[in-house]
């Protein structure tokens, strides 16, 4: 019995931690008129820092790579969404859409009804984007001032995608192909093969505002982190952060920062360890 107390006391310890972890709180999130499935995870003490999450391509309907809760454990609030025409939001999905979500999902930070409902503060507002996701969020903060602080998870340049298409018409096709896997109704995207190639030839017409090098200008005094994995053969780092960190330190960025692991798009084996780098860099 006496070996025994110990490891009760830690399952009690841990059960108390479990019962004080506050619950995500279903908010109202619409854009473009459309509602988006969307959590909100308080932090303990008002006035913590705030995360945005979002999504790669096709997500799920929890949070990007499991990481709101855990997140939200070390005292930083957490807001996971869907984006339009994904999952249980309502609307139809496209590059264009999301991007809009979310700073539909920044703005619903910086109004007074939420800053006293839930005690933020709009200094301390962080954008994190996976994959897809990671791409959306830099894309975002191009023509968003109002976004000072972005994290790209193994984030995906939609420019590289998009010259791909414009160049090689085989790319296009099969990688069209691919992403239709995802498409309603055997997926959770609401959209469909022919409506995702028409999207691809307006957005192949208007490449240069998604091509985050040729915009870097607009990045230089933000606060940004790319979190990579040398092992990522869905967004190689060579084709996708390499040549933007490389061009916002030409252009004598200070505030732009690289953290690299041993790990592939998931992050799954180093998990603990981004989640350490995420919370510290967020609370800084």
């Amino acid at each position: 019995m006496k070996h025994q107390l110990p490891l009760i006391l830690l399952l009690a310890f841990k059960s108390a931690i479990l019962l004080a972890q506050p619950s995500p709180v279903k908010i109202d999130l619409v854009s473009n008129g459309n509602i988006l499935n969307a959590y909100f995870y308080p932090a303990h003490d008002r006035y913590s820092p705030t995360l945005i999450l979002a999504h790669g391509f096709p997500g799920n309907n929890q949070s990007p790579l499991g990481l709101a809760e855990k997140i939200n454990s070390a005292g930083i609030n957490i807001l996971a969404f869907n984006y339009q025409g994904s999952f249980s939001s309502e609307g139809r999905f496209n590059d264009e859409n999301s991007i809009h979500d979310i700073n539909v999902a920044l703005e619903f930070f910086k109004q007074e009804k939420t800053i006293r409902q839930f005690g933020i503060d709009t200094s301390r507002i962080t954008v994190c984007g996976h994959s897809l996701g990671g791409g959306y969020v830099l894309t975002a903060a191009l023509y968003n001032p109002g976004m000072r602080k972005v994290i790209s998870i193994g984030g995906s340049d939609n420019s590289v995608h998009i010259k791909k298409m414009k160049a090689d018409t085989v790319y296009r096709e099969s990688f069209e192909k691919r992403i239709s896997g995802a498409f309603t109704p055997d997926g959770p995207i609401n959209c469909d093969l022919q409506s995702f190639h028409s999207y691809n030839e307006s957005i192949i017409i208007k490449v240069d505002l998604f091509d985050l090098v040729k915009n870097a200008e607009k990045l230089k005094d933000k606060e940004i982190l790319f979190i990579v994995g040398w092992l990522d053969t869905t967004a190689p780092i060579e084709e996708h952060c390499l040549p933007l960190y490389r061009k916002l330190k030409l252009l004598k960025s200070d505030k732009v920062s690289i953290k690299a692991f041993d790990t592939n798009h998931g992050f799954g084996n180093v998990k603990e360890d981004m989640i350490k780098v995420i919370v510290d860099w967020t609370k800084n």
